[in-house]
């Protein structure tokens, strides 16, 4: 699933191509709906000119005037393809179309992935958490204070903190020497700032090699991320730690595959 990262590489390279492009209409094909079930009537969108592209979290946000946004959720397998003239894309489920002929293109083989037509914040009425790139250590401290979570489920929820995923949350907790079963509540102060720390190194260089294609993540140009040649645990079971030479290990945590170093991360 396409994290933070991957999303600001998208976000990055779509602005300067949709921004001030207006839009003609919009066609969307299959089944199940690519509009979710709490969208504004899409049929608003011809007309509407796209003033900014930004991201809230996993979202890629489109602001279309008059308190008006539509949003993008990837899920695992969407992709946006931009294109200036007809473009052919594998389980095209959406067609942005512009009226100058260019076209936004919404893939996904696996149909998960959502758009939403809505008024007013888009954070809020998504109810997202705090950005991890603007996280600072008395929000952090705020966040955690007397949970019990264990510190990897922290990381991934979305209502806390929004962006970061799977992958992520592995790299970032590795770094820190932080074991993702720990409960969150009860990390030091010197481990609340190595997380963070880490958290938003790990993003930042992520974002500077757009984003990791571990599965079927592609920018707006179809091409593969960069990042996944330097993972140090996530996917590497059964490999050696590259700094200890322990075997990485594979548990699931918040029903996902969590990968550590139990000498690294105590």
């Amino acid at each position: 699933m396409p994290e933070l990262p991957e999303v600001e590489t998208i976000v990055r390279d779509l602005s300067p191509l949709v921004s001030g492009r207006t839009i003609a209409r919009v066609r969307t094909t299959g089944k199940p709906p690519v509009f979710d079930r709490s969208t504004l009537s899409p049929r608003l969108l011809a007309g509407k000119t796209i003033e900014r592209v930004w991201r809230a979290g996993k979202f890629l946000v489109f602001d279309l005037g008059a308190d008006l946004h539509l949003t993008v959720h990837l899920r695992m397998t969407g992709n946006l393809l931009f294109a200036r003239a007809a473009r052919a894309a594998e389980r095209t489920r959406a067609v942005v179309e512009f009226t100058d002929g260019a076209r936004l293109v919404f893939a996904d083989v696996r149909k998960f992935g959502r758009m939403r037509l809505l008024r007013g914040d888009p954070v809020q009425v998504l109810g997202l958490g705090v950005d991890p790139l603007v996280l600072d250590d008395a929000r952090l401290r705020e966040l955690v204070r007397a949970k019990t979570t264990r510190v990897k489920t922290f990381l991934l929820d979305q209502r806390r903190l929004a962006g970061v995923g799977n992958i992520y949350a592995c790299e970032a907790l590795y770094q820190a020497g932080i074991r993702p079963g720990a409960r969150v509540g009860k990390l030091t102060r010197a481990q609340r700032g190595r997380l963070l720390r880490s958290l938003q190194r790990v993003l930042r260089k992520a974002i500077r090699h757009r984003g990791s294609s571990v599965d079927d993540y592609r920018d707006a140009e179809g091409k593969e991320g960069e990042f996944q040649k330097q993972l140090l645990v996530y996917g590497r079971a059964g490999l050696p730690c590259r700094r200890c030479g322990t075997p990485i290990r594979r548990v699931v945590l918040a029903q996902r595959g969590t990968f550590y170093c139990p000498v690294c991360q105590r």
